[in-house]
């Protein structure tokens, strides 16, 4: 297994995709590939990414604050990327990686928005499935595999349970390690739970007493309540089948009045569709009416011809009571000698006037009585001639003379009885037109009476359906009545049906339905007796709700769950602590026999850096107090357990723990060193690289990136460096970023890094076996 490809995008100043090829040597050495550039170019970008990928959580060891500091933030040239990714290609054809893939790639990917995801060959998983994958081929972000700036001294300056986990990580038992870890996370969830299962136990207890009692009275209760349930169903049986007959009964009633109703609906339409036929036929007889127009027209004419016939014979009248005047008059003149002649000629004209008058009215009498005015009227014309007759004959002298009449007079006066004559006639033709009329208004009563009489018998038929459509109305309203009364009755019964339901229900849990008693005579005032006494019965025994069995059942089923699942974790927290101590053993035995080996080659490169000296390393006990936690408390309430977990230990054992650390022992060549502060930067960054060179030599991870480690280094240590390096490779692939030329030259494949005025590092990658004298590059 080594590394094939390193793949950069959008992480920190590599904001263009960027690929570290490295590849393997054909001599099967895994090589040395070297990285170098200026400072700030973003070399050491490359191990942090390597870092990340690799699951690293604290941004502080990536140099950064927040989680979007990792991203390429934009320069002046180049605005900013919302995500970043990275990947690793493994060549995993020995199959150290658990994989059966030839090639396995881990990625790593984030964005701005703080969203985040890992993959494997494409896949997305989670966090923990890189750790075991890495964990599995040796390698990790905790491991020596990548040792950043300033690392290589803190393992100097590290306390000795620190510089243990670094040996620990040499051992290759951090696959145990992470087993015992989950064990201890599992072991204290399990503790926790335990807790709360039992507090649950101890809660439900007391309860689960008081249920089991209740329980006891409900069941001795259960004759009476299974022998009123039978009481129940037979009274709810009987009641039930009533009301079903009952019901039917009364549908059939209600249906045979609903068709008589309809019958008599049907009659009562048919008289109401004649009734108003004979209503029409009576407001459409217009003969009646037309005999009526008839006798009111002729009875009009009547009238105008009596009127006619009256105001002729009032003519006829006056003028004969005009041809009395006249002839007063002409006495008058004859015999009369005015005493005063002014005074008659203007009592004759007035008299004249009044008669002109007299005439004009007759001509425009109209009514009766007019014509009665009108004599009234004669009558005065009359007395103001005898009036100026009796005056002239009182102022006169009397002359016995025959009065002589000349001719003109007497032919006025036979014109005069001319117009009488005519008058006369014309009475008697009006009377013979009255007669005629007379009997042709008595042939119009005589029609109007028959008219009436037909109908008085049209009347009297249309009385007849009135009256019958009333009673046929009265009797659908008694029907409609009755058939009101039959659904009211009905709908008691329903009413009636849905109570027995409801109690049903109540009673007996089941629908009115299901009940399968038979029908049967009972009475039933004695079974409703017998109901109430067992009723009193159960409330006697104490009314107990008849789901507390039920309750009981469950909470008793609970509680023996808890009871189960305490024992179940008592025995899982049993196993955790074997697994733990099992996983301690392992960590111990493969602790001891590498710390051993690793102290052999801590001596050893030792020695070979500093050309002579000594340097060791050796296990020292270290006191740790760990923080008391709920399992340790649950220890301590439980003794019996605490010490089947502990080896009976007691408390203040359990409080002073102690575990073994590593201390280095370190003294150059001509120095007499009790303590590592002692020592030079120099010397510490040697000592530091003898104990890597130690680790890596007892087991060779896949690969490892050594960042600046020998930037201390003198031009002779770092010759050393060097050959201990291209030793080193044999087994061990190197990604070392250096400004160090000796380590160049140990490469056999050289990037560089570089960064232009955008802000974004850039690679150039060169084979140094191809670079011939003077610095030709050769082609092969």
């Amino acid at each position: 297994m080594f590394l094939k490809r390193l793949e950069i995008s959008g992480f920190k100043s590599f904001a263009n995709k960027t690929t570290l090829d490295f590849s393997r040597a054909e001599n099967g050495v895994k090589g040395v590939t070297a990285i170098v550039g200026p400072n700030g170019s973003g070399k050491s970008n490359i191990a942090d990414s390597m870092r990340w990928v690799m699951g690293e959580q604290s941004m502080k060891n990536l140099r950064g604050k927040k989680s979007e500091d990792i991203i390429f933030a934009g320069s002046g040239k180049k605005a900013r990327l919302g995500s970043a990714q990275v990947s690793l290609i493994f060549d995993n054809s020995d199959k150290k990686i658990p994989l059966e893939f030839e090639e396995v790639s881990i990625a790593r990917r984030i964005f701005r928005s703080g969203e985040g995801e890992y993959l494997i060959n494409g896949s997305r998983v989670r966090l923990q499935d890189v750790i075991d994958l890495l964990a599995k081929a040796g390698i990790g972000k905790e491991s020596y595999s990548i040792i950043n700036q300033g690392m290589a001294d803190a393992v100097l300056n590290a306390t000795p349970l620190e510089r243990r986990t670094i040996v620990e990580e040499a051992a290759g038992v951090k696959q145990y390690q992470i087993k015992k870890e989950r064990s201890l996370r599992k072991l204290e969830s399990t503790r926790e739970n335990l807790d709360k299962a039992r507090s649950l136990a101890e809660e439900i207890k007391p309860h689960l007493k008081m249920l089991k009692r209740q329980a006891e009275k409900a069941m001795q209760s259960e004759g009476v309540s299974k022998e009123l349930k039978e009481k129940q169903t037979k009274l709810f049986t009987f009641l039930w089948r009533n009301f079903q007959n009952e019901k039917t009964r009364l549908n059939e009633n209600k249906d045979e009045i609903g068709r008589r109703m309809m019958n008599v609906q049907r009659e009562a339409d048919r008289l109401a569709d004649e009734v108003g036929k004979e209503a029409k036929e009576e407001r459409e007889n217009e003969k009646l009416a037309g005999l009526e127009k008839e006798q009111a027209e002729v009875r009009n004419k009547l009238n105008a011809l009596d009127r006619d016939l009256i105001v002729t014979e009032g003519r006829i009248e006056i003028e004969k009571e005009k041809q009395k005047n006249i002839a007063i008059i002409e006495e008058i003149k004859v015999k009369s000698i005015p005493v005063d002649l002014h005074y008659v000629r203007k009592g004759i004209e007035d008299i004249r006037k009044d008669q002109e008058n007299l005439i004009e009215k007759i001509n425009k009498v109209e009514k009766l009585e007019d014509l009665q005015e009108i004599k009234e009227f004669a009558r005065v014309i009359q007395q103001r001639l005898y009036d100026l007759k009796m005056d002239i004959e009182k102022g006169k002298k009397e002359d016995v003379e025959t009065p002589h009449r000349d001719v003109s007079e007497v032919k006025k006066i036979e014109i005069d009885m001319t117009v009488v004559n005519e008058l006369k006639e014309k009475t008697e033709n009006i009377r013979k037109e009255i007669q005629g009329l007379q009997e042709k208004a008595k042939t119009i009563a005589d029609q109007i009476a028959e008219e009436i009489r037909a109908d008085r018998a049209r009347r009297q038929k249309f009385f007849e359906l009135e009256r019958e459509s009333r009673l046929k109305q009265d009797e659908l309203g008694k029907l409609k009545d009755q058939y009101n009364e039959a659904k009211i009755s009905l709908a008691r019964i329903e009413v009636r049906e849905e109570d027995l339901r409801s109690e049903v229900l109540k009673e007996l849990k089941i629908q009115v339905e299901d009940l399968k008693g038979e029908m049967e005579q009972i009475n039933r005032d004695v079974l409703e007796r017998e109901i109430g006494r067992l009723k009193i019965q159960m409330e006697q025994i104490g009314g107990i709700d008849p789901l507390v069995v039920e309750e009981y059942e469950e909470t008793n089923k609970r509680y023996e769950f808890l009871t189960k699942e305490s024992e179940d974790l008592e025995n899982a927290i049993v196993s955790l602590k074997e697994i733990i101590k099992e996983m301690d053993q392992k960590i111990n035995e493969v602790f001891v026999s590498t710390f051993e080996e690793i102290n052999k080659e801590f001596t050893k490169y030792f020695r070979i850096i500093f050309g002579g000296g000594n340097a060791s390393l050796k296990k020292v006990e270290v006191k740790k107090r760990p923080k008391r936690d709920i399992g340790e408390l649950l220890e301590e309430e439980a003794p019996t357990l605490a010490e089947s977990e502990v080896g009976g230990s007691t408390p203040e054992d359990v409080g002073q723990k102690t575990e073994t650390g590593i201390d280095i022992f370190a003294s150059p060549p001509g120095k007499k060193i009790n303590n590592l502060s002692m020592l030079s930067g120099g010397e510490r960054s040697l000592t530091s690289l003898a104990l890597l060179f130690a680790i890596i030599s007892h087991n060779p991870p896949p690969f490892a990136v050594l960042d600046e480690v020998e930037a201390a280094l003198d031009e002779a240590n770092s010759r050393r460096f060097g050959r201990i390096i291209q030793e080193l490779s044999n087994n061990t692939q190197f990604v070392i970023i250096t400004h160090n030329r000796e380590t160049m030259r140990q490469a056999s494949l050289l990037y560089g890094v570089t960064m232009g005025e955008d802000g974004i590092s850039k690679l150039l990658s060169v084979h140094l076996d191809q670079i011939g004298q003077g610095g030709k590059i050769l082609n092969k």
